[in-house]
Parts: C-alpha cells; sequence; structure tokens
C-alpha cells in the first residue's frame, strides 16, 4: 500500500480501520507493522531524519531532547495479547525537519 493512497493520518490493516493521532497513540499502531502512513503523517523516523540532516541517529534523538528538533517519544504502557509493548519510538516532526535543513 502507498503512503499517496491513504487519506489522512494513516491506516492499520490489524485493527482493520483509519488510524487518527489519538488511536495510533492509544492502540500502539506506531508500534504495529500493519500501520501504513497516510498523506497527512507528521511525523519522521529517527533514521529518515538524520538521513535528511546528514548527521547520526543518536544526535537526531540528543536535539529532540534539547528542543533543537520536535519530536515525541512513544511509549506504550500495556500489553498487547500477553506479550510485550512494543520498544519506545521516537517520531520527529516532519516541519521541524523542514525548518532545520533551512538553516
Amino acid at each position: 500500500m502507498e503512503t499517496n493512497e491513504i487519506d489522512g493520518f494513516g491506516y492499520c490493516d490489524f485493527h482493520e480501520e483509519p488510524v487518527d493521532e489519538e488511536t495510533y497513540e492509544y492502540k500502539g499502531c506506531w508500534g504495529c507493522y500493519h500501520f501504513h502512513e497516510g498523506k497527512d503523517f507528521p511525523y519522521v523516523s529517527v533514521m529518515e531524519a538524520s538521513k535528511e540532516l546528514g548527521v547520526s541517529e543518536s544526535t537526531v534523538r540528543r536535539w529532540v531532547k534539547k528542543g533543537k528538533l520536535k519530536g515525541r517519544l512513544f511509549v506504550q504502557e500495556r500489553s498487547c495479547f500477553g506479550s510485550l509493548p512494543p520498544p519506545p519510538k521516537y517520531h520527529i516532526e516532519r516541519e521541524s525537519v523542514n525548518e532545520l535543513k533551512k538553516k
């Protein structure tokens, strides 16, 4: 499934429904391999941000912690179906990366 085929925030094949930002966080779709980003998905991965900015992934995480880049750490407290919860995952705001690239 192509990103530009999905309207809105995204779609989760596992939950078989469109996903908005609240359900993305609550249901843990950020840790799910069934989630497909929509054309309005506002985040890039740490790896994508590091490639675009020409720095290491560690630097991107450090910049988020220092406030140089805007991002969020998604952490799911509950486990799903008796398994361990997915690991925490940073999401970097796409606009923040674009602004930093201009400087």
